[in-house]
Formats: C-alpha cells, structure tokens, sequence
C-alpha cells in the first residue's frame, strides 16, 4: 500500500524501514488477548503477568527450580509495583486476578521468607473471531530483536532479583530495572471516562501534613482511611477484617503505645502505621492463628502488638534470614 503524502511533518523522528528494533522489551503473549479465558482480564493483570514471564525467564538461567524442576520467581508486590510505576493496590489486585484464573500460584515460606511464585504452564485457545495479526516470529527478523528471553539475558545478573528484595527490605526505595528509558510517544489521551477510573484507581494514600496547613491540623480520617486501604482488609474473612480495623484504629487514635519497656508516642506509633501494607497484616494473621496453648486475657490488645511488631519485623526477618543472605553473597561475588 502506498503511503500519503505528506505535506506537514510531526516535531519527532519517525521511524524508516531499515530501522532495527534493537532496544530491549518483553514478550507480550498473544493468547492474553486471544484466549476467551484470559481475554477479558485488565490490562493491569496482563503487564503483571508479562513482567513476571520476563522474571520466569531470569529465575530459569539462574536454576531456580524446586524438586521437580519448576521454576519459582522472586517478586515482591512492591518491587512489582515500582516496576510498573503503579500503586502497589493496583499490582495486589491485578495479581490477585492471575490467581484466579490459575495462571500463577504462590507458595508462602513463612515469615522472614519471601514467597515464591510458580507460572502455570498455559496451553492457548485462540479465539477463531480474533483478528489481531499474528506476532511478527523472531527468525522472520532475523532474531535482531532483544527480548526478555533470548540474549538480553546474559546482560542480567541475579542480582536483579535480590534487588527487588533489597526494594522490600527498604534498602532501595527507587525501582531499578535493566530497561532503559525511552520518551513515550504522542498521546491523545484518554477519555473522560477512562480519567475517572484511573483517579479511582490510583487515589494515593494521604499524608499527614506536618505542622500548620491548610487548616493548622492533621486530616486524621483521611489518613486513617488511607491507612486501612493500604491493608486491603477485602482480602481477609469479614470478621478478621472487623479484628484488624479496629486494632489499627485503636493504634492509631492513641496518645501512646508500650512496646516492652519503650513506651513510644503517637507520632512514632503513626508512622509505623504508615508503612502498613497487607502483606504484612498476612504475617500478623499467621502469628494471632499460631497461638494454642498460651491464654490471653485482653485479645484487643494482644492483636494491637502483635500488628505493631510485625511492621518492625518485616525488614528485620528479611535482614537476618539465611536463605537471603546466601542470595547476597552469591551476588555479591559475581
């Protein structure tokens, strides 16, 4: 087909036929569109998925199998989360939508470990209505192409993935990645409808605001709801959530809160709060269960430390735990 012509020209380069596309992407599966199963998911549920085939990828250079040789990914929600540049509800979400529709499945090691992800394998069924063209195949193109799974590979270290450790350990609070950055192409934008779901959707949690404002005073239900949404309680039965809810609300709302012997005030105790996510509610819902043979008199209160601690303990587990540690030696002597 012949082009137009052109009588006006865009203010950036555009791309010609003997370009080569040599920058490095990830494979994008065609059957996320095309299978009826998978079809319908959100788009924040596909990206999720396509980064962690790029880590599936990783994780099998790096012999990272169980027993059986299935291969485990390393990936933290919030390493996912910076990785996509999205806030960390939309990645629990939109992994919670893989889970569902059995396309990872995750092994929880306990705490201080951190879990791993298995990738189910998928046997396609296209739609016979779809009618996307097919991806170009990489011998087509002479294999000029980088992808997550050929010799792009060779240029990631396992210290990727301990990376994405250290980002949960709070050691790199910035998302590294080998991806370069690239200037995003003209966008018309997108639509008024599709502005007020991207509003609800990525609604960032509020912060305090420190000393006078607006109003000379903290918005402490704003906060306090940003808090809460942070720990996702739809995730946990009706009646732990109603348990968790009120212990955080307590915590919150309090002028101090004893820890041992340190008695910590209300500025600490919130700040603590702030860091509060629903991984770490997970943790704290395994320490209330494991209790059975110690009673307690006053349960409120047993759940409010027992919350608390596991904020602190969440890095802390991670710092000391064998099995990260040998990570960082290995990736250390590469």
């Amino acid at each position: 087909m012949r082009a137009a012509k052109m009588k006006e020209r865009p203010s950036f380069p555009l791309m010609r036929q003997t370009d080569v596309q040599s920058v490095y992407h990830m494979q994008m599966p065609r059957w996320l569109f095309s299978d009826p199963r998978y079809a319908d998911m959100s788009l924040d549920a596909k990206i999720a998925y396509v980064f962690l085939l790029n880590r599936f990828q990783l994780s099998r250079r790096n012999g990272w199998t169980n027993e059986r040789g299935e291969v485990f990914v390393i990936f933290p929600s919030k390493a996912m989360a910076g990785e996509l540049r999205i806030c960390e509800q939309r990645v629990t979400a939109a992994f919670r939508t893989l889970v569902e529709r059995k396309l990872v499945w995750e092994k929880r090691c306990g705490r201080g470990d951190a879990n791993q992800i298995y990738l189910a394998a998928v046997t396609p069924t296209d739609d016979p209505d779809y009618t996307s063209a097919p991806f170009i195949n990489e011998e087509d193109e002479g294999r000029d192409s980088r992808t997550a799974g050929s010799d792009a590979l060779g240029d990631t270290t396992p210290s990727q993935e301990l990376q994405d450790l250290r980002v949960w350990n709070g050691e790199n609070r910035a998302s590294r990645t080998s991806e370069p950055e690239f200037a995003e192409p003209h966008d018309v934008g997108p639509s008024k409808k599709e502005k007020r779901n991207t509003e609800r959707n990525t609604q960032p949690v509020r912060q305090p605001v420190e000393g006078p404002g607006a109003y000379g005073q903290v918005d402490e239900e704003a906060e306090l709801t940003g808090i809460l949404d942070s720990c996702e309680l739809r995730c946990f039965a009706p009646e732990t959530a109603r348990v968790f809810e009120n212990a955080i609300e307590r915590l919150y709302y309090s002028d101090s809160f004893r820890i041992g012997k340190a008695t910590l005030p209300q500025s600490r105790v919130r700040a603590k709060l702030r860091r509060l996510d629903v991984m770490i509610l997970r943790t704290a819902e395994q320490k209330l269960c494991a209790n059975v043979d110690r009673p307690v008199k006053d349960s409120t209160a047993y759940v409010m430390a027992t919350v608390f601690n596991a904020i602190a303990e969440c890095e802390s587990d991670l710092m000391v735990d064998p099995y990260l540690n040998n990570l960082r030696v290995q990736a250390d002597g590469r």
